[in-house]
């Protein structure tokens, strides 16, 4: 039987992100530089863990990014109709 760590418990198994993935709007490249974008999946992985734990955005374990950063791509994806 496998053994998962506690953290794998929250990510998006690749069945499902193969499924998952096709229905988000495409990233825009920003053309002035800056940061390295966080990867979607691991926003959305971060998305998942805050919506099945109920934790505050700015609680959020740092291995899915900033607790900012998961709440503007949750805004935007709520805006554009992703979770409908």
């Amino acid at each position: 039987m496998e053994t998962k760590r506690i953290d794998d418990a929250w990510r998006i198994p690749d069945v499902l992100w193969d499924r998952i993935e096709p229905l988000l709007p495409k990233r825009r490249r920003c053309k002035k530089g800056g940061r390295s974008p966080v990867p979607t999946r691991q926003v959305m992985d971060g998305l998942f863990y805050v919506l099945r734990t109920g934790c505050q955005w700015k609680a959020v374990p740092p291995e899915f990014g900033s607790g900012s950063t998961l709440h503007r791509w949750f805004q935007q994806w709520v805006k554009r109709g992703v979770f409908r």
